[in-house]
């Protein structure tokens, strides 16, 4: 059998079929796509491995920062309680005046028989916890207190006997401080 000649050149009207043009383009151009589209895919990857190395770094700076915040909760909460004590005491020295003089305006006031167990002072208010034998020494501070210019507002908020057998009475009472006279 003879050997068939095997022409490996392109003929010349090949380049005018449509299958001949397509696939001349696709030599040409597609190679050049196809370049792009691995160098675009390559970035993408590479870009992907700095986005996880970020990632990964932010975590560890927030986990070094919670670290850091929660060693230093203990202080903090030491810190608050202090500066809540320093504006207690801070409201005590402005209201220290006020405070005195209620103390002697009381002092003043009180019937000998009234015996004092508490007084609270709150802003503007003032609770007496206070305990007595006779009921005439009552009527008179609650009268005493009605009719004081520091006060006003005065209510009994409560009113008890201790026992049957004594006579002592204990009672609360809570009254609004009167700011200069007003």
């Amino acid at each position: 059998m003879p050997a068939k000649a095997i022409n490996l050149l392109i003929r010349k009207d090949f380049d005018q079929t449509s299958f001949g043009r397509f696939l001349r383009w696709s030599l040409t151009y597609g190679r050049y796509i196809i370049i792009c589209t691995e160098i675009i895919v390559l970035l993408a990857f590479i870009y992907r491995f700095s986005l996880d190395r970020s990632i990964t770094d932010l975590n560890e700076n927030i986990d070094q920062k919670s670290a850091i915040v929660k060693a230093n909760q203990g202080f903090e909460k030491r810190f608050r309680n202090l500066q809540t004590r320093s504006q207690q005491v801070s409201s005590l020295f402005n209201h220290q005046g006020t405070v005195i003089s209620v103390l002697n305006h009381l002092e003043q006031i009180t019937p000998s028989q009234v015996q004092y167990s508490a007084l609270n002072f709150s802003g503007d208010a003032i609770e007496i916890a206070a305990s007595t034998n006779a009921n005439g020494a009552f009527a008179q501070f609650i009268q005493n207190l009605k009719l004081s210019p520091l006060f006003s507002n005065v209510k009994v908020t409560s009113l008890n006997k201790r026992s049957a057998q004594t006579s002592e009475t204990l009672f609360q009472i809570e009254a609004q401080i009167k700011r200069d006279g007003t």
